[in-house]
């Protein structure tokens, strides 16, 4: 083994040793330097000095919590940041779902549409029946809805 070689096994051990205890990479250090990159290259087109502390911020504050020895504190607060994004994730679907199916319906008057509780699949019905009992072509479930 030539001395290049020795060496690189050595910084290898030394930033092994070094990186030993420490939070290490989660999706909150992953969304905090995503913001930051991506605050610095607005930055780079608007020529505002602002923007570029903003990105700097958050990338100083993810590299911290990477080097960060309180495993137990980055942990809940990557905790709280998963239950608030998981939130946002069902609330966006949730959303796209509405105006998937309010543009549906404004599309085609004739038809009401629903969505199944179990399995998720939209439904469409005939408008004007009133009460109807409707069952899903998938899960074979059933549910009663105004038409």
């Amino acid at each position: 083994m030539n001395t290049l070689q020795k060496y690189i096994k050595m910084f290898r051990e030394d930033i092994r040793n070094a990186m030993s205890y420490r939070c290490g990479l989660d999706e909150l250090n992953n969304f905090l330097m995503l913001i930051g990159f991506i605050y610095i290259v607005v930055a780079l087109f608007s020529h505002d000095w602002i923007f570029t502390i903003i990105g700097a911020v958050f990338v100083v504050l993810s590299y911290l919590r990477v080097f960060s020895k309180n495993l137990e504190k980055r942990k809940k607060e990557n905790d709280v940041y998963m239950h608030y994004m998981g939130a946002f994730v069902i609330f966006t679907r949730r959303m796209r779902l509405a105006v998937k199916m309010r543009i549906k319906t404004m599309r085609d008057p004739a038809y009401a549409y629903f969505v199944c509780k179990k399995c998720h699949q939209v439904i469409r019905v005939p408008k004007g029946k009133n009460k109807i009992n409707i069952r899903c072509p998938k899960c074979d479930s059933t549910f009663v809805k105004r038409t």
